[in-house]
């Protein structure tokens, strides 16, 4: 799904800082560098490659956990850096400040030993080309190590740097899901689960949880998605069974769930909005024969994703980069008989995928999101067949974004209603009951007493299943 990029308002040239600055090897300071990008409003996926193609491959790892680290946790350790500092850093030395930030989540979220974490640190402003504030860093990292535990204390039970989200993420939660909204950031604090839909095509679930095992590969069975398969642990794509060969897909479980919700029959005619990158399309496509499927996206950069995915499971649909407002562009006035529109919106149920989301997403956006959704089912429910079926999903848990979009919609469409009979077959033990559809929050990784992780779940959906009227 396309997400809209939501940028601060600054006369900072951010696609340029990286050019401004001399090349060095120092990790940190890469770090420092890719989040004040983010601070500017690019995201992690925008500004992260680049740095990535000029380290070793190994240090990579390192690299991303830093920046997703640092912004995982970034309003508690940014109230950290304002006490420490006697006063901010000019805007010219932003990239400072975010070096604090990476030597605080080190020091405060990973626990690694002060004397190394502080002295690489403080060497990286030499790597930034600022050698002149190596006493500044190194003095405000040395009284945290004095002082951590009187700084912790004085930040309180305040949720914004407890759970460490923005004020206005945390009052929306709470006024949205006042008995969840705790649960939903613990769980958007978590290292996301690594979930895989197997290929019925090629195998079933049973099946490839056995390839697994005689991989020595250990792995279980998602409680939701008929083909999802939870690893472990996280692992090169390329060392799954058959990966290279179209046999399954990284995808999370509840993502899975759009395409069992859609239904698709053999022969039907199915268009998939906002489909980058992908993985939605490839799912519909290996659950039913002769299917044809039209997968639309509003960026043609994206679009090359779901080509990538279509190709490596040798699968077919056309592809087309368009507005998906402007019916009149892309669409052959062939109704459809099924409709999946996995709506841009706010991203709030994948932030622990995506822990900028945290940085750049502003109260603002979701309205903004809202009447863009709205306006998408009033559109693509013209090109839907009577008695066809049309699955809106977002991968949000606002409820300004999901239920009240759908109660919306149908309250002002006729010929909407929801589709009663899939609720009652399909299995709903996973999320609520919200407006006309279910919500998924995303789920805490529950762990053992030694620390093992034991159980995982999947982040936050909403789905909402509707019929036209024959």
């Amino acid at each position: 799904m396309s997400k809209p990029s939501m940028s601060k308002p600054t006369s900072f040239d951010a696609s340029t800082f990286t050019v401004k600055t001399p090349p060095t090897k120092n990790i940190r300071a890469i770090a420092a560098r890719v989040l004040t990008q983010v601070q500017y409003g690019q995201s992690l996926a925008q500004c992260l490659p680049a740095a990535e193609e000029k380290i070793e491959f190994d240090d990579i790892p390192f690299l991303r956990e830093l920046c997703y680290g640092s912004c995982r946790w970034y309003f508690r350790l940014n109230a950290l850096a304002k006490m420490l500092l006697q006063k901010p850093f000019h805007d010219d030395d932003e990239d400072l400040h975010q070096l604090l930030i990476i030597g605080l989540y080190q020091l405060n979220i990973q626990q690694k030993a002060a004397h190394a974490a502080i002295f690489e640190t403080v060497e990286a402003a030499a790597s930034l080309d600022k050698p002149y504030c190596k006493g500044v860093i190194n003095a405000c990292l040395r009284r945290y190590e004095r002082e951590h535990v009187e700084l912790i204390e004085s930040l309180g039970n305040n949720p914004v740097t407890l759970h460490s989200h923005p004020k206005w993420l945390v009052k929306a939660l709470k006024k949205a899901w006042p008995d969840n909204y705790l649960e939903i950031m613990e769980a958007n604090n978590q290292h996301p689960p690594f979930c895989i839909r197997v290929n019925q095509i090629h195998h079933s679930r049973e099946e490839y949880l056995a390839l697994l095992d005689q991989s020595g590969i250990p792995a279980s069975a998602g409680k939701h998605a008929k083909h999802s398969i939870y690893l472990d642990h996280a692992m090169n794509v390329f060392e799954l069974p058959g990966f290279e060969d179209g046999w399954c897909s990284v995808q999370d479980e509840a993502a899975q769930l759009a395409a069992e919700l859609l239904e698709p029959q053999a022969g039907e005619n199915i268009l998939d909005a906002c489909a980058a990158p992908g993985g939605k399309t490839c799912h519909i496509l290996e659950s039913a024969n002769d299917l044809k499927v039209t997968a639309i996206d509003l960026e043609e950069k994206r679009l090359a994703r779901v080509s990538e995915n279509l190709e490596r499971l040798q699968l077919e649909a056309k592809t087309i980069a368009c507005d998906a407002n402007n019916i009149g562009e892309w669409w052959d006035g062939e109704l459809f008989d099924r409709i999946l529109l996995d709506a841009p919106c706010a991203a709030i149920g994948v932030i622990r995928r995506h822990p900028d989301i945290k940085l750049l997403r502003l109260k603002e956006d979701i309205e903004q999101l809202a009447d863009v959704q709205l306006g998408l089912l009033k559109t693509l429910w013209s090109t839907l067949k009577p008695g066809g079926r049309l699955v809106y999903a977002t991968c949000s848990v606002m409820p300004m974004e999901n239920a009240t979009v759908i109660d919306t919609f149908i309250a002002a469409q006729n010929d909407a209603h929801q589709d009663v009979q899939v609720y009652s077959l399909q299995d709903r033990s996973w999320g609520i009951h919200s407006g006309h559809g279910r919500q998924l929050f995303p789920q805490l990784a529950i762990e053992s007493d030694t620390g093992e992780v034991i159980e995982q779940g999947h982040d936050g959906f909403y789905y909402a299943v509707l019929e036209k009227k024959k």
